[in-house]
């Protein structure tokens, strides 16, 4: 071979890696693209939508009450699914109780405006009263209706390390693109 046709190959080798290991880079440290699978989170995210979410937020410690964010929790969802994504209600060393068709934080019921129904039950839950422990979240679907959202209300809180990224923007549907809320 000659020498030309050597470094020719050698070029593409290196776009190809550098390619690739910056891919790698944004998708596990910026964002990615993710599917919404399911109705636990209507109607504020419909089953198919395509969402960005981004990875930074939760680096640095600053996710809050409200946002809506992606777990990687396979052992704790049915069937073949390892994502699930759902909305913050409370944090570490916040109390959570959902009695009469509400959710209260810290004794002060959520304005919940984004849920699909006008109650939220919890019955039989042994996480409908409980003190979300250091270093968790307490996660809730925007579905209320019985059984539509797996949640902590069935497998209790989250371990903050399982988020994969907080919901940023809807891309599709083009008619409801923009930031999620």
């Amino acid at each position: 071979m000659n020498k030309k046709l050597i470094k020719e190959i050698w070029d593409w080798v290196l776009h190809i890696l550098l390619a690739v290991v910056l891919g790698l880079i944004i998708i596990l440290y910026l964002g990615r693209l993710t599917i919404v699978e399911g109705n636990s989170m209507n109607p504020t995210l419909k089953s198919q939508d395509i969402l960005i979410i981004e990875s930074i937020t939760q680096r640095f410690g600053s996710l809050k009450q409200g946002d809506i964010v992606v777990l990687k929790i396979p052992e704790l969802l049915d069937g073949k699914q390892k994502y699930a994504i759902k909305r913050i209600i409370a944090m570490e060393n916040q109390h959570v109780r959902i009695a009469d068709g509400k959710v209260y934080v810290d004794g002060v019921p959520l304005e919940e405006d984004y849920i699909n129904t006008e109650t939220t039950w919890a019955e039989g839950s042994l996480y409908a009263d409980m003190t979300v422990p250091q270093g968790c979240l307490y996660v809730l679907g925007d579905n209320r209706i019985p059984e539509k959202s797996k949640d902590s209300r069935i497998f209790g809180a989250v371990n903050k390390n399982r988020v994969v990224g907080r919901c940023w923007i809807r891309i599709f549907p083009f008619s409801e693109a923009g930031p999620v809320d």
